[in-house]
């Protein structure tokens, strides 16, 4: 894997559809958000990517036990006219670290481990006051475990 820091510029704006589910339940939760995100597609204006996809998730995720959110989006410019049921959310100029995976799609978590480690050793700290999101492309294999699978993981980060 491969991590580096990255500033992003400008506010992103992102709709979406809403997983509310326990850890337990929430991936499950999070496909039927995806399809539902795929399958209303043409309800979202102004999408800059159709290609592009994004897992969004906010800080209470971690050590949570109870009900967490993740919003499965597109990203919109500009934004406009949020269709019935769905959720916007805007995306501020921030400091991320940004993760290159490639592997299961199962063992993404491998990817935040590595991630932390990295970040403690040198001298980040998880930024828990913002949202954390996962870029996915062609490259990103969803419905299969195959080894190809990739994708970006961005977390918010600062300075220890």
């Amino acid at each position: 894997m491969e991590i580096e820091i990255v500033q992003t510029d400008n506010i992103s704006a992102f709709v979406g559809v809403r997983a509310s589910a326990n850890m337990s339940n929430l991936e499950n939760k999070i496909k039927i958000a995806y399809d539902e995100l795929i399958r209303r597609q043409s309800e979202i204006k102004n999408i800059k990517n159709p290609n592009v996809t994004y897992g969004i998730s906010p800080p209470n995720y971690k050590s949570n036990n109870g009900t967490v959110d993740f919003y499965c989006c597109f990203e919109v410019e500009p934004f406009e006219n949020l269709a019935h049921g769905m959720v916007h959310i805007h995306l501020f100029p921030r400091t991320y670290s940004l993760t290159h995976y490639k592997g299961l799609a199962s063992q993404t978590v491998t990817a935040y481990d590595f991630t932390t480690k990295w970040l403690n050793e040198n001298g980040y700290t998880y930024d828990d006051t913002a949202y954390y999101f996962e870029r996915y492309d062609e490259k990103t294999i969803r419905e299969l475990n195959d080894e190809r699978n990739e994708m970006k993981i961005f977390c918010p980060v600062k300075m220890k």
